[in-house]
């Protein structure tokens, strides 16, 4: 019988041992290396090779710290010192390394303590999930990306029509946590009818490789009507038939089209008067050439005001695009409030028919842009006369308020419906009253706010419908 405490049995198994540990060493996929108690490297194999793109001569007789990321240094010195020094048998921690070409590794480290002939060593694994790291940094940013574009993303099941969802989905369809959209069914019943049924004929006839972009109207708990445009493509794939793709709001575009057609509708209307006036009076004049009668003098006056009209429309136009595009430069000045009102109002005290009253601390001076400040106060009066024609009397009163110079321009006027007031300084946005249509492009409102708020100041309008409307503004003081 063979006794296996034999000293040369004990050899041979170690013998073994050591060449299986070799072999594994050598051979495995992990890379792997051998520190001493000054965590130097002593030995390194052909994995760690591979990861680190520095030869075995290059890499024995360094340091692993050496190819530490400077952020995570700390951190893995503190665990080697409680390792080698504190009797922590062992330690991990994830890690990211500098690999020759200066690009990034991120690893897991396993470090485990041991002794050889009573001599301290440490076996240290590192395993590489840097594909890993890249995917979760890669599902990040178009995470971040789509949070930021107001996007969500959406996946449609075609054989179980299940619905799955990214975050903002139910901010979307303006939905609570606690409201579910997790099937077809759900989905189509936010939309209104009419494109209900377009989106279930698009949803039932695609195919694996179509693509498809639709638009419609949700109707949203709370009452709002938004435009939401849908896109995908059908893919098949071992999960089987789906539909991937994404959704974002498109309400602020659709009324940003809608808001073009108007304005184009208004201004060709607009235009197409002044422009037939002033071409038939031309032509009158054309005629009347040779033999002037006493007609020549009130079509000359006729062409002349129908081309201030165009030339007026134009400058609000003008006007309109400078706003928008953020290139409205004041020239400031200091000015007496009330005279600036006197010399822009001339045009209605002039003709006779309006009396435009002043009151109110007439001294006041301002800091701004006169002729800017003149064209909101014109604007004003303008409106008075037009949408209260019956009120003869215009009242402008000038006051302090609260740190603030205030100028209010007041008519007696039918007034504006409650309703409506929050829409007067909207682009576009005209207050057409009991069916009767105004002219205008409905800029005026809408640039005189964007003077005021460029002055650092407040624009607003007090009415009540039978009482007449007060426009106001205010600048600081």
């Amino acid at each position: 019988m063979v006794n296996d405490k034999a000293p040369e049995n004990y050899q041979h198994k170690f013998l073994e041992c050591d060449e299986r540990f070799e072999a594994i060493f050598g051979l495995t996929s992990a890379a792997s290396k051998i520190i001493d108690s000054n965590l130097t490297i002593i030995r390194v194999n052909q994995a760690l090779v591979n990861l680190l793109g520095y030869s075995s001569d290059e890499l024995v007789g360094t340091q692993i710290m050496d190819y530490a990321c400077e952020d995570d240094k700390r951190h893995w010195h503190e665990l080697q010192e409680a390792m080698w020094h504190k009797g922590k048998p062992n330690f991990q921690l994830d890690a990211c390394i500098v690999k020759k070409d200066r690009s990034l590794a991120w690893v897991h480290v396993t470090t485990i303590l041991f002794k050889e002939n009573e001599v301290a060593y440490a076996y240290t694994i590192l395993d590489d999930f840097t594909s890993w790291k890249q995917l979760q940094e890669s599902e990040r940013r178009l995470s971040l990306a789509v949070t930021y574009s107001k996007m969500a993303v959406w996946e449609l099941n075609l054989e179980t029509r299940a619905i799955t969802r990214s975050e903002g989905f139910e901010k979307l369809f303006g939905l609570s946590k606690s409201d579910e959209i997790s099937d077809e069914a759900t989905l189509l019943k936010m939309f209104e009818p009419e494109d209900r049924q377009k989106l279930e004929s698009v949803l039932n006839n695609i195919h694996p490789g179509q693509n498809f972009d639709f638009q419609g109207r949700i109707l949203t708990p709370d009452g709002i009507i938004k435009w939401i445009n849908f896109q995908g493509k059908a893919e098949r794939d071992a999960m089987g038939a789906k539909i991937l793709g994404t959704l974002y709001d498109i309400t602020r575009d659709k009324m940003a089209e809608r808001e073009k057609d108007d304005f184009i509708s208004i201004a060709s209307h607009e235009l197409k008067t002044p422009l037939t006036a002033l071409k038939g009076s031309l032509q009158v004049l054309e005629r009347m050439k040779e033999n002037p009668t006493p007609m020549f003098a009130v079509m000359v006056k006729q062409a002349a005001k129908s081309m201030d009209k165009v030339t007026n429309l134009v400058d609000e136009l003008l006007n309109a695009g400078r706003v928008a595009e953020g290139q409205l430069h004041l020239k400031t000045t200091r000015f007496n409030i009330s005279r600036a009102i006197d010399e822009c109002c001339l045009h209605v005290t002039a003709a006779g028919t309006y009396q435009i009253t002043v009151g109110g601390e007439k001294d006041l001076e301002l800091e701004g842009d006169s002729e800017r400040i003149q064209r909101v106060i014109v604007n004003f009066v303008n409106n008075a006369v037009k949408y209260a024609p019956q009120s003869k009397e215009i009242a402008i009163l000038v006051s302090r308020v609260s740190g603030f110079i205030r100028v209010s321009v007041t008519d007696q006027g039918p007034g504006i419906p409650a309703d409506r007031v929050p829409y007067l300084f909207d682009r576009f946005y005209r207050a057409d009253q009991n069916g009767m249509q105004y002219s205008g492009l409905g800029l005026g409102l809408y640039i005189s706010a964007e003077i005021i708020k460029k002055h650092n100041g407040h624009i607003g309008v007090d009415s009540q419908p039978g009482t007449g409307s007060t426009f106001w503004f205010e600048l600081p003081a």
